[in-house]
């Protein structure tokens, strides 16, 4: 995974930690794991919804944290 960071520069992330079942930042691979969690929370009542919208505020809100102390402004494919 490649990151842009405020200086402009491109930078690979690198895997920091010893899980042998990704590859990467752990922060990122726990990232996509509750995305996936909170997906399963969309429901066809709005609670349902709500409780959604609620777990992806905070899933985006560490992410955005993790990345403004790395100095991250943009995760690259």
């Amino acid at each position: 995974m490649l990151a842009r960071l405020e200086d402009g520069s491109i930078v690979t992330l690198e895997k920091d930690c010893c899980c042998t079942d990704h590859d990467g930042p752990h922060w990122l691979h726990s990232d996509r794991l509750f995305r996936q969690l909170n997906l399963q929370l969309i429901g066809p009542n709005n609670l349902q919804t709500q409780a959604f919208a609620i777990e992806e505020q905070a899933r985006l809100s560490r992410k955005l944290s993790i990345m403004k102390a790395k100095r991250i402004t943009e995760l690259l494919q």
